[in-house]
């Protein structure tokens, strides 16, 4: 069959699955949020946890690149920790009440950066490529800045940023997604609107695909979309387990989905080989 040539500058693109399989089902993940791949070493991280309170029943999962379970409890005693970011060998973590640094070399936590306001509900960390991290408030609908090593209210808007989840630092924007998806520049901190093609709201998790599309999960009625460069929604993956914060890995087009059933007490790690298409 001829390889089929794809022209991003004119053609929508969608994606299609070609595989997929389930990763680490019944080995010890707990209510596992977020994976986050850590090319230079060859492994991912996956946060997990009890309930999102403090204490010490959070963990990270060290995983390979082929799925095996390397460390159940890489990084153990944080809260509950959920979103999850890599800079130059530093894993910044979203931990309830403050953001967490960790040397990925020495698995030593470096830092530790308190909320600025009580009850924010730190949940995801996105980095821009000159190493600016930020981190979104959920409770309080804001993203917060870690500046002079100190987290600084950024932006906060209770209505654009209502739920303020995921989140990608990349160099048009910052885009948050939460109840809505919203885009936040840089230099004038205004919130750019984000129309999508369809009434879907209430957004966890979301990743780049390389071609001015994203990759999204949702909350309530859990499930995994793709948004195209039109803002056209397809769905991926339906609700029988929930949908957490995913990765993409571009080189190899496969996406990682952090899943699982509450109820029936399994969680696990759903990886998809995907299949580039054009959409008319």
């Amino acid at each position: 069959m001829k390889e089929e040539t794809i022209d991003n500058d004119t053609t929508t693109i969608g994606w299609r699955i070609s595989s997929k399989e389930d990763w680490l089902r019944k080995e010890g993940l707990m209510n596992v949020e977020s994976v986050v791949l850590d090319k230079a070493n060859k492994v991912m991280y996956a946060s997990n946890g009890k309930k999102y309170r403090t204490g010490s029943d959070g963990f990270i999962s060290k995983i390979s690149e082929n799925g095996e379970l390397l460390e159940l409890h890489w990084i153990s005693e944080l809260n509950r920790p959920t979103g999850m970011a890599i800079k130059d060998s530093i894993l910044y973590v979203a931990d309830v009440d403050r953001l967490v640094k960790i040397n990925i070399n020495s698995t030593k936590m470096v830092g530790t950066f308190q909320e600025p306001i009580e009850n924010s509900g730190l949940n995801d960390v996105g980095i821009t490529e000159k190493g600016e991290v930020f981190v979104t408030g959920s409770f309080v609908h804001s993203v917060f800045k870690l500046k002079d090593d100190k987290l600084e209210l950024w932006a906060h808007d209770e209505e654009k940023l209502a739920w303020a989840n995921g989140l990608i630092a990349h160099e048009e924007g910052l885009t948050v997604a939460g109840l809505h998806i919203k885009t936040i520049d840089y230099g004038t901190g205004a919130i750019l609107p984000f129309e999508l093609g369809s009434t879907m709201k209430d957004f966890d998790g979301l990743t780049e695909d390389g071609t001015g599309g994203f990759f999204v999960t949702t909350v309530e009625n859990s499930g995994l979309y793709y948004i195209n460069n039109q803002k056209e929604v397809t769905q991926l993956i339906g609700e029988e387990a929930y949908c957490g914060d995913l990765a993409f890995d571009s080189s190899s087009n496969t996406l990682y989905v952090p899943r699982g059933s509450v109820n029936k007490n399994e969680f696990f790690i759903t990886v998809l080989n995907l299949e580039k298409h054009s959409q008319k």
